[in-house]
């Protein structure tokens, strides 16, 4: 298990996936997988709130779908996994004190299970730095 870190958190990563950063957000990837977790991370003064969380959320999940609230980690907010043309998506939408995350993971809808519980320990992992 190695730690892989960005500016605002940590996670730990399974034997033979990798991260990567660029100038949005880090990539989590198995070379020999399915699919890709992407890290995104903002701050601001004071604690982000329950209305910051859900405002982000609904840039980018479709009308109608639904929330569930969860902890993961140190990180506390929502989630919800998605099918759309063909591919699979899971949104995790999660903050801890002035620091919110957006996690997304996906890969081809006929592959969604065969990375997710792996995504779901490397998310579980998710620690504030």
């Amino acid at each position: 298990m190695a730690l892989f870190k960005g500016n605002l958190w940590s996670i730990v990563l399974p034997p033979e996936w990798v991260g990567e950063h660029d100038e949005d957000c880090a990539t989590i990837y198995n070379p020999d997988g399915a699919g890709a977790l992407q890290i995104s991370a903002y701050s601001k003064n004071g604690d982000v709130t329950k209305e910051d969380l859900m405002g982000l959320a609904n840039e980018y999940i479709p009308v109608g779908a639904k929330l569930t609230r969860i902890e993961v980690g140190q990180f506390s907010g929502y989630s919800v996994a998605v099918g759309l043309e063909g591919q699979f998506w899971q949104y995790w939408f999660v903050s801890r004190k002035a620091t919110a995350l957006f996690v997304s993971y996906n890969c081809e809808e006929v592959d969604r299970d065969q990375e997710i519980a792996q995504i779901k320990g490397m998310v579980s992992s998710l620690a504030a730095t």
